[in-house]
């Protein structure tokens, strides 16, 4: 019997990716290294978590949603590896380490997305660049670090709840 692989699309290379390529649309040229790329992905998701941010989450708040971070590393790096393979994006090799920014081909693919969904994104992007490519990278990493605790704990009243309820 052959084995059947059943594609998936939420939390993929392939989404990640997508999503951004907004953000290399929006970055002035700046490239961009996997930390940065990790934590701008975070944020145009989950926009909410900044209390002065403009526009709501584009997903769902989650409990303990900031271990993103940490676990969406390896697909970050693997869309952007579809995203080079595409040539949509460039590459840049630097002492301190790899880099990535947009080429001519990222904005022309993303001018043929008009869903809701691609015009929240790149309504997103410009706002996480704007704000955040001045920040520097030591000073990115305070931010985000300094409030991975935060993000998500405002469901760890119910879950203890829900924890004294199943074992009542």
């Amino acid at each position: 019997m052959e084995k059947m692989i059943t594609p998936y699309f939420f939390n993929s290379p392939l989404e990640a990716g997508l999503r951004l390529l907004f953000v290399f649309n929006n970055t002035n040229k700046r490239f961009l290294d996997i930390q940065r790329l990790v934590y701008y992905n975070y944020l145009l998701i989950h926009s909410s978590d900044i209390p002065e941010a403009p526009f709501e989450s584009l997903h769902p708040e989650m409990p303990n949603r900031s271990c993103e971070i940490l676990i969406g590393r390896k697909i970050i790096q693997k869309g952007i590896n579809l995203l080079l393979s595409k040539g949509l994006i460039c590459v840049r090799y630097e002492k301190s380490g790899i880099r990535y920014n947009s080429n001519e081909n990222t904005s022309l693919f993303l001018s043929h997305l008009s869903s809701d969904y691609s015009k929240e994104l790149e309504k997103r992007a410009k706002w996480v660049c704007e704000k955040y490519d001045s920040m520097p990278d030591n000073k990115l990493n305070e931010f985000m670090q300094n409030n991975l605790g935060t993000w998500g704990a405002e469901f760890s009243r119910e879950f203890h709840l829900m924890g004294d309820l199943n074992n009542a």
